[in-house]
C-alpha cells in the first residue's frame, strides 16, 4: 500500500512541475532566512553581552570604612551570595593611587602628598537582569558610600552611575524586544506563506479529492499522498537551505577569520535546524487541515 501511495505522490509532483519547483524554492528560501535570523540572534546577543561586559559600577567608600569594616564585609558577602558571576575587585586608596600613577603620572605628582582617593569596590560582569536587584542590595548600605546623590559628580556618585547604566540597559532591552518582534513577525509570515502553498495544492487537486470520496476510497489515499509530497518537498528544501547556509558561513569565516561574531555549524545549531524542520511539519498539518476541510466534507 505504501508503494501505491508513494507512486501517487510522485505522480502528483510530476503532474505540475512548476507548482512543485516553486514550492521547493519558496520553502528553501524560508528555511534559509530562518537560519539567517538564527545568525542575527546570535550576533545581537553577543553584541549586547559585549557592551554589557564593559559596564562597571564603582562604589567609593567613606574614609571611616575599610575592607575590614563589618558593614563592608557584609555588603561584599551579600553581593557574592546574590550572584557568583559578578566580579568584585576591592582596592584600597593606595592601590587606587598606584593605578592612577600608571595612567597619569603627572596628576599623581600633584595629589600624592595627600592621597584624597577613597577605598573603591569595582563591580563588573553584571548580567542585565541583575542590575535592579543589585541596586537594592547596595541601597541598603548606601551609608557606606561617599556620595549617593544622583545629581552629584559622575565620578563620586553611585546613583549617577546607576542611572546612566540603566539608560544603556533600556536600549539593550529594546534591542532584544525588537529582535524577538522581528522573529515573531517573520514566523507569522512563514505561516501565511506555507498555508498559501498548501491551499494552492489542495485547490489544484480538489476534483481528485471529490472523486476519491465518491468512489469510497480510504481517506489514506487523500491524506498520505499529500503527506509524502510534503516530506519530499521539505527534505529537498531543508537540504538546499542547509547547504546554502553552510556555504555562507564558510565564506564569512574566510573573509573575517578573526571576527568576534563568526561561528560554526555545531551540534547546537544542527539541533535548531531539525527543530525548524519539525515546525514546518506542524505548519503543514495545520495548513492542510484548514485548507482541505471543506473539500473533505
Amino acid at each position: 500500500m505504501f508503494f501505491r501511495l508513494f507512486k501517487y505522490a510522485v505522480k502528483n509532483i510530476l503532474r505540475n512541475k512548476f507548482l512543485s519547483i516553486s514550492s521547493v524554492l519558496v520553502l528553501t528560501l524560508l528555511m534559509f532566512f530562518i537560519n539567517i535570523l538564527v545568525v542575527l540572534h546570535n550576533i545581537s546577543f553577543k553584541l549586547i553581552d559585549s557592551i554589557n561586559s564593559k559596564l562597571t559600577i564603582s562604589l567609593y567608600l567613606k574614609d571611616d570604612y575599610s575592607k575590614n569594616s563589618h558593614d563592608v564585609k557584609t555588603l561584599l558577602l551579600d553581593i557574592k551570595n546574590f550572584s557568583n558571576t559578578i566580579n568584585i575587585d576591592y582596592k584600597t586608596k593606595f592601590e587606587v593611587l598606584e593605578d592612577l600613577k600608571k595612567r597619569d603620572p603627572d596628576l599623581v605628582r600633584i595629589i600624592e602628598w595627600d592621597n584624597p582617593l577613597p577605598d573603591t569596590i569595582n563591580l563588573s560582569h553584571i548580567k542585565i537582569i541583575e542590575y535592579e536587584w543589585l541596586n537594592e542590595i547596595i541601597e541598603k548600605r548606601s551609608f557606606l558610600l561617599s556620595s549617593t546623590n544622583a545629581n552629584s559628580d559622575y565620578i563620586s556618585s553611585y546613583k549617577s552611575q546607576y542611572n546612566r547604566i540603566m539608560k544603556v540597559i533600556v536600549i539593550l532591552k529594546t534591542l532584544q524586544i525588537g529582535l524577538y518582534f522581528m522573529i515573531s513577525l517573520f514566523l507569522l509570515a512563514i505561516s501565511i506563506i506555507v498555508y498559501s502553498i498548501i491551499w494552492n495544492f489542495v485547490y489544484h487537486y480538489k476534483d481528485e479529492i471529490y472523486i476519491t470520496k465518491l468512489v469510497w476510497w480510504s481517506d489514506a489515499f487523500i491524506h498520505w499522498p499529500f503527506t509524502i509530497q510534503w516530506i519530499m518537498y521539505s527534505s529537498i528544501a531543508f537540504t538546499f537551505s542547509i547547504t546554502l547556509f553552510t556555504l555562507l558561513l564558510v565564506n564569512i569565516s574566510v573573509i573575517f577569520p578573526d571576527s568576534w561574531y563568526s561561528f560554526n555549524v555545531d551540534n547546537r545549531y544542527m539541533f535548531i535546524f531539525w527543530i525548524e524542520f519539525i515546525i514546518f511539519w506542524i505548519l503543514w498539518w495545520f495548513s492542510w487541515y484548514l485548507s482541505s476541510k471543506k473539500y473533505l466534507n
